[in-house]
C-alpha cells in the first residue's frame, strides 16, 4: 500500500495540467446543451434572413408575372376620334366630323350634314323643336318616339338638297346609307343620352310602272319622289359599339361611290340599314309645332 503510493507518476508540467484542465470543464459543442452560442452565430442568422428575402421577392415576382400573363388586355380604342363636347354640341361635331369625307367627286362632298333641333317627348306633346312620331303602317295612326333623339339632315349642294354631280344610283345610295350608320355609331359611342338616330338622306326617285287595271294597253312609266331616312334605335346597334369602329368600316376614308359595291363592309351595310329605311314626312301640329312623321318601309 505504502508502495503503491510512493510509485513515481508521470511527469506533466504544470501548463499542460492547466490545459487539460480546461478541456475537461468546457461544454459538449456537440450536444449543444447547456452551451453558449458560438461567435458565428449571428452571421448564419443574417445569411437565413437574405434567403428567405429573396425566396419572397421571388415569389412576389412570379405573382406579378401570372398575373400579368393571365389577366385580359387592355380593350382598344374604339376610335381615332371623338368629340369634345356631348349634347347637341357634340353631334354637330360629329356631323362637322364624318361628312367631308364623303364625296360625291375628288372635289365634291357628297352631302352636307347639319343636326336639327329635337324636343324629346312631354306629357303635353309641346316641345321647342321638331318632335317625331311613328306611323303604324297597318292602321295609320302616330304615337312618339320615346327618349332622347339626334337627327341629321343631309342634303346635296344642288337645288332642293339634290346631290351635284353625278346620276343617282343603288350604289350612291348605299354610300348614303354608310354615312347614315357612321353617324349612328358615333352618336350612340359619345353622346350617352340619345336613344334614337335618325338621318334624312337627300330626296330621291323611284319610277313607277302601272300594274293591274291601266287606263292604257302600255301605260308610260312615272317618277316618284321618295324621302327616306335611316333610323337606328341604340340596342340595335349595341354589338357594334362594343368593338372598334374600324372592325365595322374598315377603310381609313370612305370609299367612292363607285367603290361602294365592292367595298368590305357593303353587304353588312345594306342588310343593317336595309332594315332601318322609313319614309318621312315633316307635318305642323295642331298646336303649330313641327312633327316629322316616320313610317317603316319593307325591309330591303
Amino acid at each position: 500500500m505504502a508502495e503503491g503510493l510512493n510509485e513515481p507518476r508521470p511527469s506533466t508540467s504544470a501548463a499542460e495540467e492547466h490545459a487539460v484542465g480546461r478541456a475537461l470543464a468546457a461544454p459538449s459543442r456537440q450536444t449543444g446543451r447547456g452551451s453558449s452560442s458560438s461567435p458565428y452565430s449571428h452571421k448564419f442568422l443574417v445569411v437565413t434572413a437574405m434567403l428567405v428575402g429573396i425566396a419572397l421577392g421571388a415569389v412576389a415576382v412570379a405573382i406579378v408575372v401570372l398575373a400579368t400573363h393571365t389577366s385580359k388586355p387592355a380593350a382598344a380604342m374604339w376610335s381615332t376620334w371623338s368629340p369634345p363636347d356631348s349634347g347637341l354640341a357634340g353631334e354637330r361635331e360629329i356631323a362637322d366630323e364624318v361628312s367631308p369625307f364623303y364625296r360625291a367627286s375628288p372635289a365634291g362632298q357628297l352631302v352636307v350634314v347639319t343636326v336639327q333641333n329635337v324636343s324629346a317627348p312631354s306629357a303635353n306633346g309641346s316641345g321647342s323643336g321638331t318632335q317625331l312620331a311613328l306611323r303604324d303602317p297597318t292602321n295609320g295612326t302616330l304615337s312618339a318616339i320615346s327618349g332622347t333623339s339626334a337627327v341629321f339632315n343631309l342634303c346635296g349642294l344642288g337645288p332642293g338638297c339634290a346631290i351635284t354631280p353625278g346620276a343617282p344610283s343603288q350604289a350612291r345610295e348605299l354610300l348614303l346609307r354608310r354615312e347614315a350608320l357612321e353617324l349612328a355609331l358615333y352618336t350612340f359611342r359619345y353622346i350617352g343620352n340619345v336613344q334614337n338616330v335618325v338621318s334624312i338622306l337627300p330626296p330621291g326617285h323611284a319610277t313607277q310602272t302601272c300594274t293591274g287595271i291601266c287606263s292604257q294597253p302600255n301605260p308610260p312609266k312615272t317618277t316618284k319622289t321618295v324621302d327616306l331616312a335611316v333610323v337606328f334605335q341604340r340596342q340595335s346597334l349595341q354589338h357594334f359599339l362594343e368593338r372598334p369602329l374600324r372592325d365595322t368600316l374598315p377603310e381609313e376614308l370612305p370609299p367612292t361611290v363607285a367603290e361602294m359595291p365592292d367595298a368590305p363592309e357593303a353587304e353588312l351595310v345594306s342588310v343593317i340599314t336595309g332594315q332601318a329605311l322609313f319614309q318621312h314626312q315633316l307635318v305642323q301640329a295642331q298646336d303649330g309645332s313641327s312633327v316629322l312623321v316616320l313610317s317603316p318601309e319593307p325591309p330591303q
